[in-house]
């Protein structure tokens, strides 16, 4: 085969290839046997050749072709759908917007299915057409019905459910009980101002009184302000001085006062104790000071001798002489027979 064949049988084949390419790319599948339909709108509102051809979401064809009637001054638009899709005679086209960027597409809608007998559309047979606007779009409602109206609608059943939810006395919603709480802490709140007022209006001479008061005195202290202002300059004088203070020096020597004290005490407490022996020890009998207290010849004894001791003192009061130095015996039993005498005459 000669070159330039090929290249013409290649050039053949890349163009019926990006003609392929091209009719998928604006979906049309030139290798599927398809149905077209047409439809009449006054207005496409930006509808193109391409655009998705859908039944309740699912793409089931696209829009072949638009022309422009200008006699009838319609726009005819050609539906290329799926072999296998029944489409009934009483579908309704309507062109939606099916995103926020303004993508459009055909939407195919029906009351009632078909299943192949008189009541599917055949191929080639017109739609009644529509168009739906954004919000009719969105919210699915009628396209001849006011959008505002179903928006009114919905919001209404949500300030409805809102306000059962958080204002029915039957809701056990968090935010409904404390709704209710709100309410009854406003009610004693309201209760509770009026008892307020009624005290104020009671005893306003009081306050009155008091708030006279509190005029004098704050009178007073600003009469008394360079005094306060000295009181506190000295107080600040004062502080000033105790923080100069060497209060770490201070605080070395009562440490050391209290370790001297401390030595004392154990010093005493060593004393009484040596003091509780030696008691222990009298009390035992030991000793000269124990035998003392706990013999009783001992006691006896110094008893015998205080006795003659008390006797030899009242014979040296009584009879002196007898005691006298340098006496001679004669002398002194002559004193003794006197007194004898005396004592008999008595």
């Amino acid at each position: 085969m000669r070159y330039e064949v090929k290249i013409g049988i290649l050039a053949i084949v890349a163009i019926l290839l990006a003609f392929w390419g091209f009719k998928f790319i604006q979906g049309s599948n030139l290798f599927s046997s398809s149905q077209t339909y047409y439809v009449d709108y006054k207005d496409v509102a930006g509808l193109t050749v391409g655009t998705p051809v859908q039944i309740a979401g699912v793409t089931v064809g696209t829009v072949k072709q638009i022309n422009l009637d200008q006699i009838k001054k319609l726009v005819v638009v050609t539906l290329e759908v799926r072999k296998n899709v029944n489409v009934p005679v009483e579908t309704q086209a309507y062109i939606s917007t099916i995103s926020l960027l303004g993508e459009k597409a055909v939407q195919l809608e029906y009351d009632r299915p078909c299943f192949g007998e008189d009541d599917c559309a055949e191929s080639g047979s017109y739609l009644q057409g529509s168009s739906k606007g954004i919000l009719a779009s969105f919210l699915g409602t009628d396209p001849d019905a006011d959008p505002a109206a179903g928006i009114k609608g919905q919001i209404s059943e949500a300030v409805d459910s809102i306000r059962w939810t958080l204002f029915s006395e039957e809701s056990n919603n968090p935010l409904a009980r404390s709704s209710r709480d709100l309410a009854v802490t406003m009610e004693n709140l309201k209760l509770t101002t009026a008892r307020l007022q009624q005290i104020m209006d009671a005893n306003s001479r009081e306050i009155n009184t008091t708030f006279d008061n509190l005029a004098t005195l704050t009178g007073a202290l600003s009469d008394q302000e360079e005094s306060i202002t000295s009181i506190i300059a000295n107080a600040d004088t004062l502080t000033t001085n105790l923080s100069s203070l060497d209060l770490d020096q201070t605080m070395d020597e009562v440490n050391t006062s209290i370790v001297r004290l401390r030595g004392t005490l154990d010093e005493a407490d060593r004393a009484l104790g040596g003091v509780t022996a030696v008691m222990n020890d009298v009390q035992s009998g030991k000793g000269t000071l124990g035998k003392l207290l706990t013999d009783d010849e001992i006691y006896n004894r110094l008893n015998r001798a205080s006795i003659a001791a008390d006797t030899l003192l009242s014979d040296l009061q009584d009879r002196p002489y007898r005691y006298v130095p340098f006496k001679s015996r004669k002398r002194v039993l002559k004193f003794d027979r006197k007194d004898a005498e005396i004592a008999e005459e008595n």
